[in-house]
């Protein structure tokens, strides 16, 4: 392969060393005093650098004060603070008072909890303000303790509900009316109230059952984004609760094998539904926040293995004004979802709305209610992904269509909030560019015999903006990152996006990227085989280090549904893996393949029935990219990632043994027939529809023609990509004669958490791949 300097002398100057540590030109002896600039400890050690910015960001019920979540020592472990608009006084307004959540009083439950998350914060990790028709500002903070309220006036937190590790309060939330407090304890619904703290059971006979109450299945909090299991009425008079019934479920056992001792303590269960098996049942049920019987809705969700059932999962709960219950259920097959209304008296329903799509439908969280007023009688906002992008639809309150609120070859994100008596709703997107995401305002109500406007941008800078906008619709928090600036918090007005105040700016003085010598990656678009555009982010190694390319390729991997890597984000700019690669002389090598997210339906839906296949091809073609481009050559190349990056890998690696040397799988799925039920049978069907496509799709079968060097590594207890997976691999591999090295962590789960196991396993993939690069 040709380098970009074609004088043969030099390529022998700068001939790489492996007797050189630091992976340097040899000639080039007065840089390497550098090898110790970039630790591997560096990679491990959060938060990443300029990610202290205040996150949790919540406006008081008067929009006067505006708290958030911040650490003043930069670390993860978090207070709550309060900032005055008016004063524009910053102040502590809670600190735990025994130090708040760590890894050490952390219940089990509350530790998956965090698993289903992908939580790191420790210290406070949430809180909510106590909505009341007083004065009063007061907050709600959970911790391990127990159940806090502060007043912004008090000095001290009230401790109003202690909990216990063997008895942990679950999933708290305040009623909208402020006076009462919900939790789970011992899988069974609770209600506190604040004014005379009496305490009040509303759920029965789950204890010490296959039952809950009140709690999401692991399907639900894993794959549904749904973490909830009950719901407040908008009045605070009722409660609609989730009853999960798991007894059918067969247990699925992982033992610690790390562990000393023997027993229970060495082992959990989980009702774990594999593809095309049965999944829990769950039924709904309505309660008065008071006490007294419960109302059962007309639904009974999973509980079969049959593909033809349409109801198979509950996946949202809204409440409409007038104690109107909205229940949101999809089909097995992923291809239909049901919008019903629900009577809370008698539990009789009506079909409002039905949405169809042979690719699947996905779940957003857009559906949002409108008041009746003078000039509208009532109704609900909706998104939609009939024309291949999601956009919003205006309904009436019987679910008829009025017309759509946006349009385009762009997506709706989230709905960001509603002025209804200014008809207009606001909403982040990518219109101006799928690599960023901006808030936009769109007319509520379109006018007649007009063609819809184009939406109207009200965040300035390119990159990535997470909004929070006030009760009153003035303004809104923006914090905004992209690849050149780190998280910054600023208040802006709703009316134009102009400049309000700073509330957060960091400068481009951040030590650790300074010490670092970070740079944001080069972000470069080419042509997949059908024609769709991709986006790569290339990671450049240092040419007066390391000399021109090619350079050592590594490819960091993601490419499932759901998630973007490539896009104008800090995340990308402080990706510590690829720096430290970058700083040995790596180039580092990012695509997001067709199957990923933010595209719209098409590009998402090419991976229909095909994992290992499209994903697999396009890493392929940025990789042939790449050595068209002279960056890298054949043969010295790589990939690295995690869970499905994990399987892309390793797939890519046995399917194309010419083109790629080695492979780093972390916590792969390397046969989906031992993925969840919702999560496969969405992208892939049911295994008894589709077994062609389960075969081609699993690593096991493509070890035969593996020629590279591959690393699997794996938390042993991990209980969502369980640990089988690597385990049926190895079978695979032995059988096949084929090499492999492990890597495992007896104590670890999906990703290892501890500060040790972290820096250990970056110390092996480095030493894995310059043996093998």
């Amino acid at each position: 392969m040709q380098s970009f300097d074609d004088d043969n002398s030099k390529k022998k100057n700068l001939k790489r060393s492996r007797s050189n540590p630091c992976n340097m030109p040899v000639t080039d002896s007065n840089i390497l005093d550098d090898c110790n600039i970039f630790p591997v400890e560096e990679i491990v050690q959060y938060p990443l650098p300029g990610y202290v910015a205040p996150t949790s960001v919540s406006f008081s019920p008067d929009d006067s004060i505006i708290t958030f979540l911040f650490s003043p020592d930069h670390t993860l472990n978090r207070k709550v603070f309060a900032y005055d608009l008016k004063s524009s006084k910053q102040e502590l307004f809670f600190s735990p008072p025994d130090g708040g959540l760590d890894e050490s009083n952390i219940s089990p439950e509350e530790k998956l909890r965090r698993e289903r998350l992908r939580e790191r914060g420790l210290g406070v990790t949430r809180y909510e303000w106590v909505k009341t028709s007083s004065k009063r500002k007061a907050i709600m903070v959970p911790l391990p303790a127990g159940i806090y309220l502060q007043d912004l006036s008090s000095p001290k937190p009230e401790l109003k509900l202690p909990s216990t590790p063997c008895s942990p309060i679950i999933d708290p939330h305040l009623s909208p009316d402020g006076t009462m407090l919900a939790y789970v304890r011992d899988s069974e619904l609770h209600v506190l109230n604040l004014l005379n703290n009496e305490l009040k059971q509303l759920t029965y006979g789950a204890k010490g059952s296959a039952l809950t109450h009140g709690v999401a299945e692991y399907i639900a909090q894993e794959e549904m984004d749904r973490k909830n299991g009950y719901w407040w009425s908008l009045d605070s008079k009722y409660i609609a609760f989730t009853e999960v019934d798991s007894s059918e479920i067969p247990l699925f056992r992982i033992m610690h094998q790390g562990k000393s001792s023997l027993g229970s303590d060495a082992q959990e269960d989980h009702a774990y539904p594999f593809a095309g098996a049965s999944n829990v049942k769950v039924r709904l049920g309505v309660v008065s926040s008071a006490g007294g019987a419960v109302t059962w809705m007309d639904l009974l969700c999973g509980g079969t293995d049959q593909p033809e059932n349409d109801e198979e999962y509950l996946a949202r709960v809204n409440w409409m004004t007038g104690n109107v219950l909205t229940v949101q259920v999809l089909n097995r097959l992923h291809t239909e979802l049901k919008i019903l209304n629900y009577d809370i008296k008698t539990g009789q329903r009506s079909v409002i709305l039905e949405e169809e799509h042979g690719t699947w439908v996905n779940l957003q969280d857009c559906f949002t209610p409108l008041d009746r007023t003078s000039k509208f009688p009532g109704g609900f906002i909706w998104a939609s992904e009939r024309t291949g992008f999601r956009h919003l639809y205006l309904h009436g309150t019987n679910g008829n269509l009025l017309g759509a609120i946006t349009e385009g070859d762009w997506m709706v994100e989230q709905i960001a909030g509603v002025n209804e008596a200014a008809g207009l709703v606001y909403f982040t997107g990518t219109y101006d560019r799928p690599l960023e995401s901006n808030l936009y305002c769109a007319k509520l109500f379109r006018d007649e015999n007009q063609p819809l406007q184009a939406p109207v941008r009200l965040t300035r800078s390119k990159g990535k903006h997470v909004v929070v906008l006030d009760h009153h619709m003035r303004n809104f928090v923006d914090i905004h990152d992209s690849l050149d600036s780190p998280p910054k918090v600023l208040l802006r007005s709703l009316q134009d996006g102009s400049l309000v105040m700073p509330l957060y700016e960091q400068s481009f003085t951040i030590p650790r990227y300074k010490k670092l010598h970070l740079e944001p990656p080069e972000i470069v678009e080419l042509q997949a085989n059908d024609g769709s555009t991709l986006f790569g982010a290339l990671y450049k190694p240092d040419k007066t280090r390391f000399g021109p390319p090619p350079y050592k390729t590594m490819i960091s991997v993601y490419g499932g549904p759901c998630v973007q890597l490539v896009c104008d984000s800090w995340i990308n700019t402080v990706d510590m893996r690829a720096q430290y690669l970058r700083s040995k002389g790596v180039l580092v090598w990012k695509l997001d393949n067709r199957g990923t997210a933010r595209r719209g339906l098409k590009f998402e839906g090419s991976v229909k029935n095909k994992f290992g296949s499209v994903d697999a091809d396009d890493q392929l073609t940025g990789a042939e990219w790449l050595i068209k481009q002279g960056l890298a050559e054949a043969g010295r190349i790589g990939l690295y990632g995690w869970s499905y990056g994990g399987y892309l890998s390793a797939m890519t690696l046995a399917r194309f043994p010419d083109v790629f040397r080695c492979a780093i799988s972390g916590a792969p799925v390397t046969s989906w027939d031992g993925y969840d039920t919702f999560y496969t049978e969405k992208y892939m069907g049911l295994p008894s529809d589709n077994p062609t496509s389960y075969e081609f799709g699993s690593v096991m079968h493509h070890v035969i023609k593996m020629k590279g060097s591959l690393l699997l590594v794996h938390g042993m207890i991990d209980e969502n990509v369980h640990f089988r997976h690597t385990a049926r691999l190895v079978n695979a591999l032995v059988a096949a004669g084929k090499p492999y090295e492990l890597l495992i962590f007896p104590d670890g789960r999906h990703m290892p958490r501890g500060q040790r196991d972290r820096i250990y396993m970056e110390k092996r993939i480095w030493d894995f791949i310059e043996r093998n690069l």
